[in-house]
């Protein structure tokens, strides 16, 4: 995928954290648990999970301003996923991705038996989703020159990152969390959800 305004993109760096805690609290200010972020919680989690540091953070800078930013974990680095089975649409695309795959490079489907290689984004932070595109391409480039074909999203259909994802082949599949709430206030029902990857 082409992205012309790759030369905007970079690591994050200590000095970003307090930046992008403060996007990410804007980001997702309205969505049940998000708890607000400081630099300091920020870097305290990004420290206790293993394979994941600053360079996991991708940044949209503009006359160094922030407009977004990505985090994301290789599943890889922490377990290894082995394929059980498919569901008939993921062999449907499996099909569809061999048809195009004769004309230009496309990835290909895992099928039972596969040791599953992708990413999952993790914490994110935008005002305009078209700047978190910007970031899942230069996510997916850096990813395919890797061999890691899949990007996992961890999100409904009413999230803004799903208008980041336009361009996008996508595979949606249904999963099952299960949360116990461990404050004394009830989930607000009403609300989105917040989830950021590295929970998973």
């Amino acid at each position: 995928m082409s992205t012309d305004t790759e030369k905007h993109v970079r690591s994050a760096r200590p000095e970003d954290l307090d930046k992008l805690a403060a996007l990410a609290n804007k980001t997702w200010q309205n969505y049940e648990m998000h708890e607000p972020l400081t630099a300091e919680v920020l870097s305290a989690s990004i420290n206790r999970t293993p394979a994941y540091d600053l360079n996991n953070f991708f940044v949209l800078e503009e006359n160094g301003e922030i407009l977004a930013f990505l985090g994301y974990l290789d599943w890889g680095q922490v377990m290894k996923i082995t394929v059980d089975e498919t569901s008939s649409k993921m062999r449907m695309m499996g099909v569809m991705l061999k048809l195009v795959g004769l004309f230009k490079p496309m990835p290909e489907m895992v099928k039972p038996g596969d040791t599953l290689e992708q990413v999952i984004v993790t914490l994110t932070g935008f005002n305009d989703p078209a700047h978190l595109s910007i970031l899942l391409k230069h996510l997916n480039n850096k990813m395919l020159k890797k061999g890691i074909d899949f990007i996992f999203c961890v999100c409904d259909q009413n999230n803004p990152i799903m208008k980041s994802l336009k361009g996008f082949i996508q595979i949606d599949t249904a999963v099952n969390i299960y949360i116990k709430n461990l404050q004394q206030d009830k989930l607000n029902a009403d609300r989105p959800v917040f989830i950021n990857g590295v929970d998973m």
